[in-house]
């Protein structure tokens, strides 16, 4: 028993990890290469899971035609019941869900992500800041007082779209498609980052005025700097929503945002391998004060503990270690083959020297 309560903590663990890896790696792509301090990460990152939550119960009954009677609110956990037996019966049409979710939270994520981007023209750091937080706050109060959208405060169902596989293929399946899907788009900012394009996002970061002046178009530098960031986070959003089984507005508050932005910051803002370290830093001191707090006598709620810790931890990394504890380096530009050949002469030519 214990054995099974150990590996279904490590498989919950890792697809944990691999959704932060997704959201750290879209943050540093917009606030460590570009310099845009994207406040409202928690509202890409909440966009995802909502288009689960509004559509995988509503698409499941359309491809079985099934009707829906009644308030969504109060009957979405049912419907997404109904819909998952079948799923358990017909493998394609969770597959057919899963896709059709996770196509609807990019787009509506990359049209958003563009839309923010336009103040992002007029306005610096700190206002930036405070329109994001807003933005934010906006899309989850909304969700949270629409009910047809994602049940209000109720909540909202989502269909098991691996109901087919039973335990514990499911949770290996979610497990494995969770960490395919987080290192590829870890790879696909990792080539960004190394590319041109990625050169000139942290050129308009260190100096806007002269990255203009050699030709770059820093409104379209932003623009899709905050568009593939926003997708990045819908599909974090998406994997979340079908990890946790249900969508509530109100776990996608400000603090998710200051919580992606401090695996950011303690893993190396602007290091492709930051959103590797960060998030593992952060799940291993969380996890480690959710065994402890309860056996812990504190003059405060236990609650607030990992507050303190996270705040401490994050304090001393940015005093011993500005940079985050794997700072950026300068990217190479030249070819492999290039390097290798260089690095040859100067070991011959140190030789005759000697």
């Amino acid at each position: 028993m214990i054995v099974v309560d150990v590996v279904f903590f490590v498989l919950d663990l890792a697809v944990l990890y691999s959704v932060y890896v997704i959201l750290a790696s879209s943050l540093n792509l917009e606030y460590g290469e570009a310099g845009l301090p994207n406040f409202a990460k928690a509202a890409f990152f909440a966009i995802g899971a909502f288009s689960v939550g509004a559509l995988s119960v509503r698409l499941g009954a359309v491809f079985l035609g099934m009707a829906l009677e009644g308030d969504f609110k109060l009957n979405s956990l049912r419907w997404a019941m109904s819909v998952s037996q079948s799923v358990a019966r017909n493998p394609f049409l969770g597959l057919g869900i899963f896709i059709a979710t996770l196509i609807v939270a990019v787009l509506v994520g990359s049209v958003l992500g563009v839309l923010v981007s336009y103040p992002a023209l007029r306005l610096r750091e700190d206002y930036l800041g405070m329109l994001l937080i807003a933005f934010s706050e906006t899309i989850r109060i909304v969700a949270r007082n629409y009910d047809p959208l994602v049940g209000g405060t109720f909540g909202a169902g989502v269909v098991d779209f691996l109901a087919w596989a039973g335990s514990p293929l499911r949770e290996i399946l979610l497990l494995f498609l969770s960490v395919v899907v987080a290192a590829i788009i870890w790879i696909v900012y990792y080539r960004l980052s190394a590319s041109p394009f990625g050169r000139a996002l942290r050129a308009m970061r260190d100096n806007e005025l002269a990255t203009e002046s050699l030709g770059r178009n820093i409104v379209k530098l932003r623009m899709m700097a905050m568009m593939i960031g926003s997708a990045m986070a819908s599909v974090a959003g998406v994997l979340y929503a079908y990890y946790v089984g249900t969508v509530n507005p109100d776990d996608f508050t400000t603090s998710k945002t200051f919580l992606v932005t401090l695996m950011v910051i303690i893993g190396g803002s602007g290091n492709p391998y930051g959103p590797l370290v960060g998030p593992a830093v952060y799940l291993a001191f969380d996890r480690l004060i959710q065994f402890t707090k309860q056996r812990l006598i504190l003059p405060f709620d236990p609650n607030y503990l990992s507050y303190i810790v996270l705040g401490v931890v994050l304090i001393i990394v940015v005093d011993r270690h500005p940079g985050g504890i794997v700072p950026e380096k300068p990217t190479l530009t030249l070819p492999r083959e290039l390097r290798s050949l260089l690095r040859q002469r100067r070991v011959e030519e140190t030789w005759n020297r000697q």
